[in-house]
């Protein structure tokens, strides 16, 4: 029963932010870092749900990968090609005698 409950819990979490995101057509303020590493992380709870047959494991994670991935999405579709760039830009700034970028 606690497992239910906590994967409830975790996977209403990211209701919130798909709904936010979907509404307001902005995932400016979603870090696509923590989105990688929250969609790979529950999807590989759900594989792991899956190997020892647990049924609140994969029950959770797998409406938490749907979440996650769907938002994860929307970010890449959002904002994917100009994070590119943004980084990019970060990556050729030219640096000062003391090795900062300016």
């Amino acid at each position: 029963m606690i497992g239910y409950i906590a994967g409830a819990l975790t996977t209403i979490a990211f209701a919130p932010q798909l709904i936010k995101a979907l509404n307001t057509k902005s995932t400016k303020d979603v870090s696509l870092l923590m989105l990688l590493c929250s969609t790979s992380g529950m999807a590989l709870w759900l594989l792991y749900g899956i190997q020892v047959n647990d049924p609140a494991i994969i029950a959770a994670n797998s409406v938490s990968v749907l979440l996650a991935a769907s938002l994860l999405g929307l970010k890449l579709k959002n904002d994917g090609i100009s994070f590119v760039f943004e980084f990019s830009k970060k990556m050729r700034r030219p640096k000062n005698k003391n090795n900062r970028a300016v």
